[in-house]
């Protein structure tokens, strides 16, 4: 319980940070992004990746890693068009 409470601080002050950069300009918020990204990918295949490949079989592990990269590359779109 302890660490879901510090998982949940971490979350709130992650929240504060975005909302108080989101007035400070272009270079606040583009430092921001790689970071949250970089956290989701973090998650994504240390965490994700090894439970897929024990629990399914080689085609739905592949479905699930084409999917995790299809996410991937969305949220890089998002990131250069926004």
């Amino acid at each position: 319980m302890l660490l879901q409470l510090v998982t949940a601080l971490a979350a709130l002050a992650g929240a504060a940070c975005s909302l108080l950069a989101e007035g400070s300009g272009h270079g606040a918020v583009s430092g921001v992004l790689p970071f949250t990204a970089g956290g989701f990918i973090y998650l994504g295949t240390v965490s994700v990746i090894p439970e897929i490949l024990r629990n399914s079989g080689p085609a739905q592990a592949l479905l699930q890693l084409l999917a995790l990269l299809a996410g991937v590359a969305m949220m890089l779109l998002i990131a250069r068009y926004e």
